[in-house]
């Protein structure tokens, strides 16, 4: 009976490996059998770790958002037959990522789940903003519609305010400009907002302070880079 096991990429693109530790990198070589969000990323990770197996020899299928559930269900025989590495697109596979759906599927029956070491770009940022670490909620997306989008940055300000909870959300880098406007344009002006973009890459910047002093600052550049952003209403 094969186990499956989590192996969490890198978050950028970086020459040196500066975020997988030897360990995780030793099991993901010894794999033969991936379930991949995206096959290109995956085949680029496994050759920047210097994987023995050619990609054409490996074992590789596609998890994704519109994956149908029979298809991840017919994973399973994969896992049962031999160990098999479960990776995202990039940092923790099953966070924010559709892995999630297999991994209950493994435990449903009785497979043995093992994750590995590595970045997850959520609690690097909540680490690095100063908020609160002891009560924090991830929230993915918010609405694409712009009146619901307000409603939403209303209800996690008042929620977190209630509740001394670190409030998180992303967005599309395309986006991440158009989100930084409306955050500090809705939140109260000592509602503090952490932005933390690029985590783990050369040009990294992680910036925690109150909506008043991000609206009185210069504007951060955005776009088209990964980033979080982290609210927190005292």
């Amino acid at each position: 009976m094969g186990k499956l096991y989590l192996i969490p990429t890198p978050l950028g693109k970086r020459k040196e490996n500066t975020v997988l530790p030897g360990h995780t990198i030793d099991i993901t070589r010894k794999l033969e059998c991936f379930i991949v969000e995206k096959p290109q990323t995956a085949q680029s990770f496994l050759r920047w770790i210097n994987h023995p197996v050619p990609d054409y020899k490996l074992k590789m299928r596609v998890l994704n958002k519109k994956t149908p559930g029979q298809e991840v269900y017919s994973f399973l025989k994969l896992i049962k037959e031999q160990d098999t590495g479960l990776m995202s697109e990039a940092g923790a596979p099953g966070v924010a990522d559709p892995g999630a759906s297999l991994v209950q599927l493994a435990h449903d029956n009785g497979l043995q789940v093992v994750p590995l070491v590595g970045p997850s770009s959520i609690l690097l940022a909540l680490m690095a903003s100063g908020l609160n670490g002891q009560n924090f909620a991830f929230h993915g997306y918010l609405s694409l519609n712009d009146s619901e989008r307000k409603k939403e940055i209303a209800h996690l300000e008042a929620e977190s305010s209630k509740l001394n909870r670190t409030q998180i959300v992303m967005e599309t880098p395309h986006r991440n400009e158009v989100l930084y406007d409306l955050l500090v344009e809705r939140l109260r002006p000592g509602t503090r907002l952490c932005i933390a973009c690029n985590l783990t890459q050369s040009d990294e910047w992680i910036r925690t302070q109150t909506v008043h002093k991000w609206s009185s600052s210069p504007k951060p550049d955005l776009q088209k880079k990964p980033a979080l952003f982290l609210i927190h209403s005292g």
